[in-house]
């Protein structure tokens, strides 16, 4: 059962972990449409996978494994929306930060 969940960890934690790298790049590269639609889909896609988990696994050992693991689930994906998305959003500022240019019309 260990293994199972650890497995599915794994995976969300390597969408995720993909995801951020594509978004992180493109912001850095200054892209155009860098506009987090990756990491949404990621997370949903990643959602989903731990939905089926969760029902999998209420399955297999009993309605009380299946919502423990939808809980810790929902914790996990709250969890790395917000550290994502302030690692995220302190790249954005600071590549903001090094292209302003001063107003030199001393205004």
């Amino acid at each position: 059962m260990l293994i199972y969940f650890a497995f599915a960890l794994a995976l969300s934690a390597a969408i995720l972990l993909v995801a951020t790298a594509m978004e992180r790049s493109a912001i850095k590269n200054r892209i155009n449409g860098a506009n987090g639609l990756v990491l949404l889909a990621a997370f949903i896609v990643s959602g989903l996978g731990s939905l089926l988990v969760s029902l999998i696994a209420a399955w297999l050992w009993g309605w009380p494994a299946g919502l423990a693991s939808l809980a810790l689930s929902g914790l996990w994906h709250w969890t790395m929306w917000k550290v994502v998305m302030r690692n995220i959003q302190r790249l954005v500022d600071k590549t903001l930060a090094k292209t302003a240019v001063p107003n030199r019309n001393g205004a």
